[in-house]
């Protein structure tokens, strides 16, 4: 028993090695990536997140996260699988490791449970909370973006125009929005129909809002109508929602305060304004328990 140890540790680094090495130090097939891309009829955002067949096992839905949270290179997919793996490797490594140590059985049981549930979640848990937090960016800064687009059509400029426009002055506020429409202009530029442009804006983005107004959009453009109008309209449906968020916000916040003020504040107060009569009454038993 003693003697398989050391055979155990060695072949257990040595496939650990190789796993690092295939997992992290592989290079890019470069000439299949750019034969892919030129046979692919895909939009320019998931044209960079396309991987080869052989590998896009479970893929899928990885990219179409990464997307929403706002990373678009296939460098990010690639980086992003390759983290995904370590982690999976990381639990296996502990538990060796502490079965190695002479830990209980019992105990290496639990840690690596613990280390499982850990290292399988943190990097889903990482992506939601890009998502979130892009999506709650957009959300605020948006019906500022479409005023600045309702002005720049009412200017004179032309859509495509008045998107690159808008993306320029919006770099400063969010850095997202300004993304988007360029991303958004460049499929344009690269021959795409402008419907299929501003259909995989909405699915990027994942806003229900942006999805009503790339439908209206659309519907608009197909019946000739006028485009300004249908923003402006929906613009104020925008605003309509974002006054009954803030309200129901502030309506939620009395149910906020009720736990920190039972928890934090109520203590205090009770200690500030109670503690000095408790310390005289205290004393005072104190004496006349001493007394003869």
């Amino acid at each position: 028993m003693t003697a398989t140890i050391p055979l155990l540790v060695f072949w257990t680094e040595f496939f650990g090695a190789l796993a690092v090495k295939n997992y992290w130090l592989k290079g890019n097939d470069l000439p299949k990536e750019r034969l892919h891309r030129f046979t692919v009829n895909e939009p320019l955002a998931h044209v960079e997140l396309t991987v080869p067949a052989e590998k896009s096992k479970g893929a899928d839905s990885l990219r179409r996260k990464l997307i929403l949270a706002g990373l678009h290179r296939k460098s990010d997919l690639t980086a992003m699988t390759r983290f995904q793996r370590i982690c999976r490797l990381l639990p296996v490594a502990l538990v060796l490791f502490l079965f190695f140590m002479g830990f209980p059985k019992a105990q290496i049981f639990a840690c690596g449970i613990l280390f499982a549930v850990i290292f399988i979640i943190v990097p889903r848990l990482w992506i939601l909370r890009l998502i979130f937090k892009r999506r709650r960016d957009i959300e605020r800064h948006f019906p500022d973006t479409l005023d600045l687009l309702i002005l720049c059509l009412e200017a004179g400029l032309s859509f495509d125009s008045s998107l690159v426009r808008v993306a320029k002055e919006q770099e400063r506020v969010s850095s997202q929005i300004s993304r988007e429409l360029n991303l958004t202009n460049q499929e344009t530029l690269a021959g795409k129909p402008r419907e299929v442009a501003l259909k995989n804006l909405a699915d990027r983005t994942g806003v229900e809002d942006i999805k009503s107004i790339v439908s209206a959009v659309q519907q608009s453009m197909k019946l000739g109508t006028s485009l300004v109008k249908t923003l402006r309209t929906q613009a104020d449906v925008m605003r309509k929602k974002r006054r009954e968020r803030i309200r129901a916000d502030i309506a939620k916040t009395p149910v906020k305060l009720i736990f920190p003020l039972l928890l934090f504040i109520f203590p205090t107060l009770l200690i500030v304004i109670l503690g000095p009569s408790m310390v005289n009454v205290f004393r005072q038993l104190s004496l006349t328990g001493g007394a003869p």
